[in-house]
């Protein structure tokens, strides 16, 4: 039997959850792209994209049949091009999966949460910007992501699931703090801090995590007395939390300890637990703390043994 971990944003433990899909090939100049996985196909109608892309670029693109005075936009179907000045942008919109063998691709994800949102998805929309010289500084790249991201979130909707950036093979689950991530000045800095963090299976009897919850209790009475005392900051604990046939090991901000009993609420979004949501009120038994970590007065973390056993399996899992 395995268990899942959900991994608390204080460890650093990375944000974003890594896909092992085929890149598209990239061409000779830089990769700047944004695609949307989507739970059906949609059709994108020519005098809405025109006028969503002229208002988020203050930019006159004529109304999809006629040009406009700072361009226009050409729609066929699955490859459409707006023409802004001297600038092209690709809008792609395909009504089939972004890859030829949907589960085989999923089946290689290490998050839960992803694996699942990717099996959903029929269709895909991408926009590319095109014509672009070869290399480009960090504030350029910025600055291109920012101008497609600012479209590119005004075409999302409850029928998108994920979002991939071809250039850095990685992958987001889309959640309430998307759209403000691309409409800032740079997005993919934002889409990173505000991403959902995965959930990894993990074999219940590895040797490295058996070995770290093992450090976990022997030295949990140094957690108490840093609660107790109000020493330091983000105490929270990990431990398993199940509803009906589905457990999760979570990460819990702890607000009690009562005896045996640890009282907190949920530190992130579980993956399959039911009702329960980021914030729900839990209550765990001593005798199943997985983990335990907090920050002290100097902004070091304390404890978290499982997080070096978990990045080492997951580094593991990515070199099999």
């Amino acid at each position: 039997m395995g268990y899942t971990i959900a991994i608390i944003g204080v460890l650093g433990a990375g944000a974003g959850a890594w896909f092992y899909w085929r890149r598209r090939k990239k061409p000779q100049s830089p990769l700047i792209s944004l695609v949307a996985l989507q739970r059906e196909p949609r059709e994108l109608d020519p005098l809405i994209l025109a006028k969503t892309a002229g208002r988020v670029w203050h930019a006159d693109l004529g109304d999809g049949s006629a040009q406009g005075a700072d361009g226009f936009v050409v729609c066929a179907g699955i490859a459409n091009t707006i023409f802004h000045r001297d600038h092209i942008f690709l809008v792609n919109n395909f009504p089939r999966p972004y890859v030829k063998d949907v589960d085989a691709v999923a089946d290689s994800m290490m998050d839960l949460r992803t694996r699942e949102l990717f099996r959903e998805h029929k269709a895909w929309f991408s926009i590319d910007a095109m014509n672009l010289q070869n290399k480009l500084t960090d504030k350029q790249k910025a600055d291109w992501y920012s101008r497609i991201a600012r479209l590119f979130a005004e075409l999302l909707d409850d029928n998108c699931l994920l979002i991939f950036l071809p250039d850095e093979n990685v992958g987001y689950a889309i959640n309430e703090k998307t759209v403000n991530a691309l409409l800032s000045d740079d997005p993919l800095a934002a889409l990173r801090e505000t991403s959902t963090l995965p959930v990894i299976p993990v074999a219940e009897d590895d040797p490295k995590m058996e070995i770290a919850v093992q450090k976990a209790r022997e030295t949990w009475p140094q957690f108490v007395a840093a609660f107790e005392s109000n020493t330091g900051e983000n105490h929270a604990i990990k431990a398993p939390i199940t509803h009906e046939e589905v457990t999760e090991f979570i990460w819990l901000v702890v607000t009690a300890i009562e005896g045996d009993r640890i009282y907190g609420t949920l530190a992130n979004e579980p993956a399959d637990l039911g009702p329960l949501e980021f914030g729900s009120k839990v209550s765990v038994e001593l005798a199943d703390l997985n983990d335990w970590c907090y920050l002290d007065a100097a902004g070091d973390l304390q404890g978290g043994f499982t997080v070096a056993a978990m990045q080492e399996i997951m580094r593991r899992k990515s070199l099999a």
